[in-house]
This record gives C-alpha cells, sequence and structure tokens, in this order.
C-alpha cells in the first residue's frame, strides 16, 4: 500500500513528459501531487493479505466499513452473496465505485452500489480512494468518497495462480483458481483472464464460540428503570437458546399442559431444557427460551453466518495504438456468481383444529376426549418440507470502448461507451402455498370412509390431505400439493457515454492554467419480476410485486487547476483548483455541485491542501420505484401498559397518543403476538429529492529530509448531510408514531390496528427526505522504509479517527443521536503493516485494530450490565518464496492467535465486524511461463 501522493510522485519521475491522472481530478498533470485525500493500495497488497476479494481488503481500511458481504446477508433474500463497500459507514449507495474511472453497472436491482464479487483481484493493478466531495468531478454517490479500481491493461505471457484458506474448524473454506495470459506488440496488447473462486457456508453449529453462545436474560428482580437493577443481564450459563413452541411434529397446549405429537401421531408431554430463570420484568420472554434438548424451536439449527459463495470471472482488456497519438481500448467483463441464503422452515401458529381429524389414533382422540377438546390450537414448524433455501444465481455482462489522444500538443480527449447487464434469477426452496396448506391439513372422512380434505372447494382443486402431525408421516402426494418453488427474475442495465477533454487554457505567470471539460450521459434501468405464486402472496412470507423503474441523467462539467505562486521564498508552488458539474435528472430535475481546493507547496518536506465542496447523491431506482413488497418484523408495541411504564422521556406523550388512538389503560397484546415476526410493506417513493452534503477537507503531507524514506500524511474531514433518504424500520415506525407531541405526524400513517383486537397488524417502509447527519474525523497515514544489510523493512500505518457522528432520522431537535464510539463506528481503526524482503523472499506482517467501543451511547446502569465491548486486534502472518524464476510459493496464517468475537451476547456471533473463521491455514502457488 502506498498514498497517492507518493504513487503520483512516481510516475511522473518515470516518465517525466507523460501528464498523468490521479482519482479525484480530471486534469492530467506533469509531476504534481494529487490535490486531494488518496490512498492507492496496489494488487500485491491483496496478494500479501491473503485475499481473493477486493471486499474484504476494503472492509479492513479503517477509513470503510462492512457493505453488503457474505457475512450480512444469509437473511437477506435478495441479497445473498453481494460484496459491497463502504466509505465511512455512510451506506454503500453513497460510495462511488468506478473501474478505470468510469462508472459500473450496480449489482442488485433498484440499486447503485457495485457488487465487488464482479472485478476478479487478478485483475487489479491497483485501487485509489479517495475522501469525499467527488460529486463535482464525477456526479451523484460520491458523498463518502470514491474507490477507483484500476486494471491491468497488458500482459505478456502466461499466468496460473491459485490458493486456498483452511480454517482449523471446520466451514468457512475457500479455494481460488486464476488463469491469465495475454501479449505485448509494438501496436497493440492484451490481457485476458479467468477466475473461479469457491468460499464454503459457515454455519453457527461450526464454531464452538456460538455454540457456547452468551445469554442475555430479564433481570428476575427488576421492577422498573428507577429500582437501581439492571433490566438486562449476562447470564452466568452459556449455550444455545430454544423457544419453548413450534415442533417439527407440532405442539399444543392443553388444560392440564404442554404437549407435542410423538413422531408416531401419539401424544406425549412436551419436553424442554432449563428454563431461562423466571422475572418480574413487565413484559419479560425469559420463561419463553430454554437451554439444553428439548422439543422446541432451535435457534442455532438454522442459524448460518456467513452464505457460501461461487464466482466465475472472465475479463479482457484490448489496445490498439492507432496511430502515434491516438489509441483505442475495449474491456469486456463476464461474471457469474451464485450464492445462497438459508433460514428456518415456514413456522405457523394453527388455531382451531379439529380434534376429530382421521388422520388421528383412537388413542389420540381419547386424549382430546378426556379433556373435553374439540379443536386445538398447534404451533408447527414445517421441517418436512425442509429449511427454506433462497439460491441467487447472478450473471452480468459489461463492456467499454474508449478512444483517446492528443488533439494538439498540450489537449488531451478521452471518450467513452460503457454498457452493463446484469441478470438475478432468485429461487425459493423449501416453501409451501399457505392456503393449500390450511386446506390439505383439515381432513375428513367421506361417505366412503376415505381421508379427504374437509372442504368440497379444496377437494375440486385436487387437494390431497397432508398429516403434519408426526414424522414422516405425510404422504409425497400431499407435500408435493402444498410444496412449491417460487422465482424471481430481475434485470439491470446501465449505459454511459462520456467524454472529456483536458489540456492547458492558457500560460500564466506561476504556470499555465490547466483544466479538464466533461460531459457525459447516463441511463440506468432495473425490473423484477416474481413470478404469480409470489405476486398474489400465495406462498408463505414472501409477497412481492413486480419492479420497473428507470432514469436518465445528463450531466456537463469543468475543472480548472490554477497556478498562484511558483518558486518563491515563502512557497515552492501555490495553487487553487476549481470543479462545477450541472446535472439534470429524469427523476428529480437539475442540481449541481462544486469543489473548491487550495494547495500550498512550501517546499520538498511539507504541503498543506484544504478543500471545500457540495456532494449530491440522487434517489435511486429501488428508492423510488418499489413496488409494494411484504416484509417481517419483531417489535414491541409502545400502547402496551408495561411499555409506557417504560417509556423514559417520553412517556406522557406515548400514554395521551395510546388513549387518543382508543387503547384502554392495562392493555397488552397477546403472548402469541409478541413472539411472532409481524407483516409490514416495503415500497417506493417517487417524490424523493437529492440528498446534499457539504464537504470540507484539511491536511498535510510531510515528508522530513533527514529520512528519505518517511512521510506522514494528516487529513482532517468533515460533512454535513441534508435531506438524507431514510426508510425508517418498522421499530422505529411504530414508536415515533406515540413519542410525537400528536397522532397527527408522518408516521402513524405507516400502522394499521386491528379494531377488534387493537394489535398492529401491519407497517410500511417508505423512504422520505427526513434525515440529516454530520460526520467528523482525521485520517492518519506514516509510510517508512527502512534498508539494511539483512533485508528491506517497510512499515505503513493507516489509522482513522471518527471525531463525531450524529444523525437525525425525524428532524425533532431531541432525536439527535451521536453514534461516535459506538460498535458500528469506533473512535479509533487502524490497519498497520509490515513487509520484509530478502533476496527471493518476502514477508508480510498486518495487524487490524477495533478501539474499545459501547453498544449505545445513551445507556444507563438500568439497561443493562454488558454496554462495554473490549479493543479488538488481529495478526495475518503471510510469506511469499519465489523457488524459481517462473515459480513462487506463498503461505500464511490469517488470524494468527485465533481471536474470537467478543463475549457479549449481541456481538459473540457477528461477522460484520469480527473474524468468524479463527486461525486459517493460506497455501498458494504462481506460475508464469
Amino acid at each position: 500500500m502506498v498514498t497517492g501522493q507518493a504513487f503520483a510522485a512516481e510516475d511522473a519521475s518515470e516518465e517525466q513528459v507523460e501528464r498523468i491522472q490521479v482519482t479525484g481530478s480530471k486534469i492530467k498533470r506533469i509531476g504534481e501531487l494529487s490535490p486531494t485525500p488518496v490512498t492507492v493500495i496496489t494488487g500485491d497488497t491483496l496478494t500479501d493479505a491473503g485475499i481473493t476479494n477486493v471486499a474484504d481488503l476494503l472492509s479492513e481500511m479503517p477509513s470503510a466499513t462492512v457493505g453488503l458481504s457474505p457475512e450480512t446477508t444469509n437473511n437477506f433474500i435478495f441479497a445473498n452473496g453481494l460484496s459491497n463497500t463502504d466509505l465511512r459507514g455512510l451506506g454503500s449507495d453513497r460510495t462511488l465505485v468506478l473501474v478505470n474511472g468510469r462508472r459500473y453497472v450496480a449489482g442488485a436491482p433498484g440499486s447503485a452500489a457495485v457488487d465487488l464479487n464482479n472485478i476478479a483481484t487478478s485483475m487489479i493493478e491497483r485501487i485509489e480512494v479517495s475522501t469525499g466531495g467527488a460529486s463535482a468531478v464525477y456526479g451523484s454517490d460520491a458523498i463518502a468518497g470514491v474507490v477507483n479500481i484500476i486494471t491491468k491493461k497488458s500482459f505478456d505471457g502466461v499466468e496460473i495462480d491459485a490458493s486456498t484458506s483452511q480454517p482449523t474448524q471446520d466451514g468457512g473454506e475457500s479455494y481460488y483458481t486464476s488463469l491469465t495470459f495475454g501479449d505485448e506488440g509494438e501496436s497493440s496488447s492484451f490481457i485476458a483472464n479467468i477466475t473461479y473462486t469457491k468460499n464454503e457456508q459457515l454455519r453457527a453449529d461450526q464454531r464452538d464460540f456460538i455454540r457456547n453462545g452468551v445469554i442475555a436474560i430479564d433481570h428476575p428482580d427488576n421492577v422498573d428503570n428507577e429500582d437501581g437493577i439492571p433490566r438486562r443481564i449476562i447470564w452466568d450459563k452459556e449455550g444455545s437458546t430454544s423457544l419453548f413452541v413450534y415442533s417439527k411434529t407440532g405442539d399444543f397446549f392443553a388444560p392440564d399442559g404442554h404437549f407435542v405429537f410423538a413422531d408416531d401421531g401419539s401424544i406425549r408431554p412436551f419436553e424442554t431444557g432449563e428454563f431461562l430463570p423466571a422475572s418480574s420484568t413487565p413484559g419479560s420472554r425469559n420463561t419463553q427460551y430454554y437451554i439444553g434438548d428439548g422439543d422446541g424451536y432451535n435457534f442455532l439449527e438454522h442459524k448460518y453466518v456467513r452464505t457460501p459463495l461461487e464466482r466465475l470471472n472472465a475479463s479482457a482488456n484490448v489496445n490498439y495504438d492507432i496511430n502515434e497519438d491516438h489509441k483505442m481500448s475495449f474491456e469486456m467483463t463476464y461474471s457469474n456468481t451464485s450464492a445462497y441464503g438459508e433460514s428456518s422452515p415456514a413456522f405457523f401458529y394453527l388455531p382451531g383444529n379439529s380434534t376429530d381429524n382421521p388422520f388421528f389414533s383412537d388413542e389420540t382422540q381419547q386424549f382430546f376426549d378426556d379433556r373435553g377438546m374439540d379443536t386445538f390450537g398447534a404451533y408447527f414448524l414445517a421441517d418436512l418440507f425442509g429449511h427454506r433455501k433462497y439460491d441467487q444465481n447472478r450473471e452480468l455482462i459489461r463492456g467499454a470502448l474508449s478512444f483517446e489522444g492528443m488533439i494538439t500538443d498540450n489537449w488531451t480527449y478521452d471518450a467513452y461507451i460503457t454498457k452493463g447487464h446484469v441478470q438475478a434469477d432468485t429461487t425459493w426452496f423449501g416453501e409451501l402455498i399457505e392456503e393449500r396448506f390450511y386446506n390439505a391439513i383439515d381432513a375428513a372422512l367421506d361417505d366412503d370412509g376415505n381421508i379427504v380434505c374437509r372442504s368440497a372447494e379444496a377437494q375440486a382443486d385436487g387437494c390431497v390431505p397432508l398429516n403434519i402431525w408426526g414424522k414422516g408421516l405425510a404422504s409425497e402426494e400431499a407435500l408435493a400439493y402444498v410444496g412449491t418453488d417460487a422465482m424471481r427474475r430481475a434485470t439491470i442495465d446501465q449505459t454511459v457515454i462520456g467524454a472529456t477533454v483536458t489540456g492547458d487554457l492558457f500560460e500564466l505567470p506561476a504556470g499555465p492554467l490547466a483544466a479538464a471539460f466533461s460531459a457525459e450521459y447516463r441511463e440506468e434501468k432495473a425490473s423484477t419480476l416474481p413470478d404469480p405464486s409470489m405476486r398474489n402472496g400465495l406462498i408463505f412470507n414472501n409477497q412481492s410485486d413486480a419492479l420497473r423503474g428507470e432514469f436518465d441523467v445528463t450531466e456537463v462539467a469543468a475543472e480548472f487547476s490554477i497556478p498562484v505562486v511558483v518558486d518563491t521564498a515563502f512557497a515552492d508552488e501555490i495553487f487553487f483548483e476549481l470543479a462545477y458539474r450541472y446535472m439534470d435528472y429524469s427523476s428529480t430535475g437539475t442540481d449541481d455541485a462544486w469543489k473548491v481546493s487550495f494547495n500550498y507547496v512550501l517546499n520538498d518536506e511539507l504541503r498543506f491542501r484544504a478543500n471545500r465542496s457540495k456532494s449530491v447523491r440522487a434517489p435511486n431506482i429501488d428508492e423510488l420505484f418499489a413496488p409494494k413488497g411484504q416484509t417481517f418484523a419483531s417489535f414491541n408495541d409502545p400502547c402496551e401498559q408495561g411499555q409506557i411504564d417504560n417509556a423514559g422521556e417520553f412517556r406522557d406523550n406515548v400514554e395521551r397518543n395510546c388513549r387518543a388512538a382508543g387503547i384502554p389503560e392495562g392493555w397488552a397484546p397477546t403472548d402469541l403476538w409478541k413472539t411472532t415476526n409481524h407483516p409490514g410493506w416495503v415500497v417506493g417513493n417517487q417524490d424523493l429529492e437529492n440528498e446534499t452534503a457539504d464537504d470540507i477537507t484539511l491536511g498535510f503531507i510531510y515528508t522530513p529530509s533527514f529520512a528519505e524514506d518517511l512521510s506522514f500524511t494528516v487529513d482532517y474531514w468533515e460533512f454535513e448531510l441534508e435531506k438524507m433518504i431514510v426508510a425508517t424500520g418498522a421499530a422505529s415506525i411504530v414508536r415515533n408514531c406515540y413519542e410525537f407531541e400528536s397522532l397527527d405526524n408522518p408516521y402513524c400513517g405507516l400502522i394499521e390496528r386491528d379494531p377488534d383486537s387493537l394489535e398492529i397488524t401491519a407497517f410500511y417502509e417508505k423512504p422520505v427526505n427526513a434525515a440529516t447527519s454530520s460526520i467528523k474525523g482525521t485520517d492518519i497515514e506514516v509510510n517508512y522504509g527502512l534498508e539494511t544489510g539483512f533485508g528491506e523493512f517497510d512499515f505503513r500505518l493507516v489509522t482513522t479517527y471518527l471525531a463525531e457522528r450524529k444523525l437525525n432520522t425525524t428532524g425533532r431537535p431531541e432525536d439527535e443521536r451521536e453514534f461516535q464510539g459506538e460498535v458500528h463506528r469506533p473512535r479509533w481503526k487502524a490497519r498497520f503493516t509490515t513487509n520484509y524482503s530478502w533476496n527471493d523472499l518476502s514477508v508480510a506482517v498486518n495487524a487490524n485494530y477495533r478501539h474499545a467501543t459501547v453498544v449505545d451511547r445513551e445507556w444507563t446502569p438500568e439497561d443493562n450490565n454488558y454496554n462495554n465491548i473490549p479493543s479488538y486486534i488481529e495478526w495475518d502472518l503471510t510469506a511469499r518464496y519465489q523457488v524459481l524464476e517462473s515459480l513462487e510459493l506463498r503461505g500464511g496464517l490469517l488470524n494468527v492467535f485465533d481471536r474470537t468475537p467478543p463475549r457479549h451476547p449481541s456481538y459473540y456471533d457477528d461477522g460484520e465486524f469480527f473474524d468468524l473463521d479463527g486461525r486459517t491455514v493460506t497455501l498458494g502457488l504462481n506460475y508464469k511461463f
């Protein structure tokens, strides 16, 4: 890894007459350093880190966090396996990813975020990461910054690369194979690559630290929020919890206890392990969970912490010199990725089941007769249909044709067209058609004594009676009648046409005034087509309508580099950078972005820079056009009396609004409502406006003359975001409705209640321009090279300090929250790398550090006794050895000290911020001929 400033200077020294372009500017320069903060990651850095997916390395950079990844997408039905990057933690849609300086097609329909699975690491020359304020240069989505992936342009020969990573515990293995070949001629060159990668699934039960999970409970003695006793505490036992209902054969409550159907259809008492301690806390669910073996729903059995991922990438870059001044380039990429997520089988509460079901034995019916039960309500986990599996297959095809060359001696042009297409097919397995299921389990005898479906209408539809009351008792015909697979096809299309001319306008006393003028047209389209059973809401928990949305944007931009002072006693150089972009969106109308930069080079050792800019992000297709799609969420009802009593500063508002909504004092939803996920809807909003951000960066670069290979880079940055698009989650919608001064607020209209039971029956998640945010911090980078008689050392420290992260999602002043120092946004993050090389041996030591955090800054001792999360550092050791001129071997240990996630109830199994693989052995080879 090297700094962008060092990279630019090195290129200039090698090609004094060649103008170069650095991410963050479209002006080609001679020998200038980058005017904006840029960090460069070389392709060798990926190899040294033992990484085969660029997203994995970007997620370890202190300036970034994990977007979507295989560790975070198992329960995201349409996103399984996607890999995005997220600069500053502002969201993947606010990070612009370019390939060779040009936009790349999105990875998921409706989103703008690029799926980094589609970019083969073997093709990467370097990655340039630029901090915020880049909308004036590149357009929308660059609020947090730009990740520009530069690919190799040519290659001479053939290269085979293969590697594997094997954790010391089962699960999470990965395999990587790459073939690169190319040719470099006098007027033409090309490089082609085929890469295959397979990452195996990681289940929770494959890790001992997850099997022996950390359990939190409601404190048995807690009464209210003023008794000095925390509401939640860590229990003194470890393990996996199970819910006391939802067996695989059906369970129910009778007057004399809790019973379950045995495998053979008979009835026996429901078995459980040790229940969590009872609690007097209002609304406590302690006694609904137990640890140990039993008949209930075991969460660990259906817990998956990393989705499997299989990738095939094929890429080719072709370059042709038309003549001395003009050349043509063509890029083609094909990518096929497969991933799947898994969740529990479908689950049901089945009220009103008749006890005269002809599938029941005489003993079973006598059981019900003895208790005077004509009907019973049962909890059922539909394991006979298998786990629900969401299989994803994504195909990407992208081509880019470009021409560049000289217009005059100091003016150049670059014109290009790119087209990208993604087809994403999602198939659901282990699903069932709910109406058929209900009809099939309601069995009766016909006049001839045959078991049939009770409903005559269902019989006419071909209904086959289904026996779920036991194991292995259902007929294949019944399972085929009820069970189903479902499919959704999605497509994304992107077309970009652009051109840039850059050169010197005229000469000023301090040097030429350089400029770049750009124009770009972009069209984005996305569509989804779920099959009829999904559109009509016939299958379990997955109703989804078709999406069709598109927009286009025309943009023009100008950028200037204005020298003011050169070679004076007080400055080697002072110059300004100005940029302006005008945008005309078919969806949101016109907007603009601008940037002003000041650069002061005191001497060869010290340089200062300052940037002020306005950036924008246009809403994506999903935010604008998402059809009404079903979702599910678990949340508390603020109008439950126990919740009102613990509502804190908003208690008066909540109680007043609940009474105004007709909910009486002392009301509470049923236990069934509390223990199930609730249905809701996600829908788009075509009235959205662009987000805007005001950005500031201030920094300096110090390269002391007394140490030639030592450099310090420090950059302070801050972003102020307005009109942020936020899709409030179900829990926040419900809470906000009742915490406002009255029911006349934007949230209450997004909730529906049953007029009889008063329980919430639906909610609507709709994006609005309601949020504001501010984020401030400092990036520090130190590089030092040391030559000795026994080898060369390179030390690099890249660290980020987060000083402020505020977010307000409602607009109420009292709702502004600070998040810096919480687990998602630690104060300090750092990556330290030591590289040692001696003759044919190269060794790399990497350390990734997260500072100690808290779960919630607004925590009080009344909340729980586990708010603190300790610091976390992971060490990797890798080595490469050049056995022959054509053969290199490499190996290493990742997570050398087998560091596991912190022993915290919420994060002991978290793969977003902590390593779940444990100590991992990596082996690889590279052969060239």
